[in-house]
């Protein structure tokens, strides 16, 4: 029940058409996905969790991350939900503080999560950060595949991708 009322939501409040928009492929596109109001939802945070947590669990990890961005507030509502550890990449160090490139709580073997899917950039960026650092990276989930070659860059570098929707299920 949960997928559908997701969907219900991202349909209703997540997804943008007939405005241009550049994609992070660059490519311009009319249809574009907008999951952060609703990963900043109570409710559409708590079924994004919902989802992906028995996902997460049957890969035998100890911690979840992604990006600085897209990435924290599932990452925040997994660690709540399902008690897995989280952490985040994030796209330049800091010039205060402790400097860290990878903040939270990196284990041994992680899943890495996004909101939406489309070349699968950001999600090669945070495996590259975390595998130079000893945590093995061999899976990552998405609320949205888009279809333009996530799927396949990432099993280039040994990562299998999986997604609760594709952009094929939004079209009318």
């Amino acid at each position: 029940m949960s997928r559908e009322e997701l969907k219900r939501l991202i349909l209703e409040r997540g997804v943008v058409t007939g405005k241009p928009v550049i994609l992070s492929s660059t490519r311009m596109s009319t249809f574009y996905f907008n999951l952060r109001p609703i990963a900043l939802d109570p409710v559409g945070c708590r079924l994004i969790a919902e989802i992906m947590i028995p996902l997460i669990k049957k890969y035998e990890v100890d911690c979840v991350g992604g990006t600085e961005d897209s990435s924290l507030p599932i990452i925040s509502a997994i660690c709540a939900l399902g008690g897995i550890p989280g952490f985040y990449v994030r796209k330049q160090t800091q010039k205060y503080g402790l400097r860290e490139h990878i903040e939270g709580n990196l284990g041994k073997k992680a899943v890495l999560v996004d909101d939406v899917a489309t070349s699968g950039e950001s999600l090669l960026y945070v495996a590259k950060a975390i595998r130079e650092v000893g945590c093995d990276v061999e899976h990552a989930i998405t609320i949205v595949d888009l279809l333009e070659g996530a799927k396949e860059r990432l099993a280039t570098q040994r990562i299998k991708h999986e997604s609760i929707f594709d952009r094929d299920d939004f079209k009318h």
